[in-house]
């Protein structure tokens, strides 16, 4: 099952199903903290935007350099993402997202098989919605 494709406008790389709670969309509220003069601290929402949070490890090179482009393509301006919300029934929302952080992934060696195999691990990536959609 697809949980986030990157960039649905132009690197439009899908991403692998993610295992063991390496995926979280959930949603976030915009708003500030105004201290009243009686003291109260009253939270103002003015409204919420998703958040998206994606680990994986084992891209072979060509899909690395795919998500390398799309992610920091992400940072400098706002991309169209697909992700899965947690009450979809397996229909992926769609919406402008910027990328917040992303960390790069690492050089590894495979040890399945009798030669060893290089792969890229450990990628992350955390979005957030453009605009609130609430």
């Amino acid at each position: 099952m697809t949980q986030l494709i990157l960039d649905t406008e132009g690197y439009n790389i899908s991403l692998p199903e993610s295992r063991k709670q390496g995926y979280l969309a959930y949603k976030e509220d915009l708003g500030t903290e105004v201290v009243m003069a009686s003291g109260r601290i009253v939270k103002e929402v003015r409204g919420s935007v998703w958040r998206v949070s994606y680990q994986y490890g084992y891209f072979d090179d060509e899909t690395k350099n795919a998500i390398i482009a799309a992610c920091e393509k992400g940072r400098g301006q706002s991309i169209t993402c697909g992700f899965l919300p947690p009450n979809s029934s397996g229909a992926l929302t769609y919406r402008p997202f910027i990328v917040t952080d992303f960390q790069y992934p690492k050089f590894m060696w495979s040890r399945a098989g009798s030669a060893p195999v290089p792969l890229w691990g450990d990628f992350s990536v955390e979005l957030r919605e453009v605009t609130p959609s609430d």
